[in-house]
Order: C-alpha cells, then sequence, then structure tokens
C-alpha cells in the first residue's frame, strides 16, 4: 500500500513536470490546451456531470480520484474543491448502501484488505478522517468496509466530507496552480509558483505514508 500511494503522488508531479518540460520546449503549446479545459467551467451543467460520473464511478468500486486532477485544471481550488466534496460524499453514500446487495465472495475479498482490517479494529470518527484525508489509504476500501462493517452512518458522512475537503483542496490547489502559472506566464515557467504544489503534494504523501504507518503499527 504504501508504494501504491507513493506512486500515485509520483505520477501526478510526472505529468506536471512533463507538461511544464513540453511547453518550455516549445513541443505543445499547454496554455492553449488549458484555455480549452477552461472553457467547460462555463457550462452551466458540467459541475452537474462531474459530481454525477465521480459518485457513480465510487459507487460502484471505481477509481474516481481523476477527477481531482481534472477539477483542479478547470475550475479555481475553492469551486473545484467543493465538486470533489460533493462527488466523493454522493459516491461513498452509495457505496455504502451498495455493499447490501454484495455477494459473500466480494465480501470476504474486501474483508482480506488492510482497510477492513483497521475499520474492524477501529473505526471512530478521528480514525476515519484520518485515512479519507492522507495518500496511501482508497476510498473505495474505505467505503466498502465501512458498509459492511455498518460504520455508524453520521461518523462516517462528517469524516467523508472534511477528509475529501482537506485532500481535495490540497491536490486542486496544487494542480492549478501549477497548470495555471504556465497558462499565464507563457513559457517563463520556472519559479517557486510552478515548483511549490509539486513540493506540496510530495510532502503530503511523505507525511501520510509516515502516518499510515504509525497507524498500521498501533493496530497490528
Amino acid at each position: 500500500m504504501y508504494s501504491k500511494s507513493s506512486l500515485k503522488v509520483l505520477i501526478l508531479a510526472i505529468i506536471l513536470l512533463a507538461g511544464l518540460y513540453l511547453q518550455q520546449s516549445g513541443i505543445i503549446d499547454l496554455s492553449r490546451e488549458i484555455a480549452r479545459a477552461e472553457s467547460l467551467a462555463e457550462l452551466w451543467w458540467a459541475p452537474v456531470v462531474f459530481i454525477f460520473a465521480m459518485g457513480s464511478l465510487y459507487t460502484i468500486a471505481m477509481p474516481a480520484a481523476f477527477f481531482i486532477w481534472i477539477l483542479g485544471v478547470i475550475y479555481h481550488p475553492w469551486p473545484a474543491t467543493l465538486m470533489v466534496i460533493a462527488g466523493g460524499a454522493l459516491g461513498s453514500i452509495g457505496a455504502y448502501y451498495f455493499t447490501g446487495y454484495l455477494s459473500t465472495a466480494v465480501r470476504e475479498k474486501f474483508a482480506r484488505t488492510q482497510a477492513f482490517s483497521l475499520l474492524r479494529k477501529n473505526s471512530g470518527f478521528f480514525q476515519l478522517l484520518a485515512m479519507r484525508s492522507l495518500p496511501g489509504f482508497p476510498h473505495v476500501l474505505i467505503n466498502f468496509s465501512c458498509g459492511i462493517l455498518q460504520i455508524p452512518l453520521a461518523a462516517y458522512i462528517y469524516s467523508t466530507i472534511l477528509g475529501f475537503a482537506f485532500k481535495g483542496y490540497i491536490y486542486t490547489t496544487a494542480v492549478h496552480n501549477a497548470t495555471h502559472h504556465v497558462h499565464e506566464s507563457g513559457n517563463n515557467i520556472v519559479s517557486f509558483q510552478t515548483v511549490w504544489p509539486l513540493l506540496l503534494l510530495v510532502v503530503f504523501s511523505l507525511g501520510g505514508i509516515f502516518i499510515q504507518k504509525k497507524i498500521l503499527k498501533n493496530t497490528c
């Protein structure tokens, strides 16, 4: 699980750095692509589609975190974060109830995961919030483990909203600032404004891995 959490952040950082390099070298016009993506923000129905799509994927145990990257490019961090919260909460609640229709074999598969073992030992609000907020704990596993274990719904919903708010704001801010500095400044892209979002993601990931190890050690 640690390697996967590190890999996700490295992939995001590589994508951003690759875009910056291609823009600097003149191979692509990233500012034009960003302008095209931003045009979606003018469509009133786009947020509804993004929220519903994100929620639907989480409901059926499919990864949907890539929407955070997309929303970070299209929208400013605050509206993007609100959409991340709405889509994440919708999908989490949907998955919670969808577990009632799972077969025994599928339930047993989720029961063998680390997320399930952690939540079976400690399903308090702060445990849920830590798992939601930090890298390394896939939301799909949290959603379905909580549904199978029938974690109290109030703590589940509140921790979900706060967790997606915290993680969503960090990621959308990092993506938005890095990509839109390129869009606004053209080829002059090597600056603190383009580097600090990537450093933030790395620090956030490493901190999450450290705390995750502590949680696993304390619950073993």
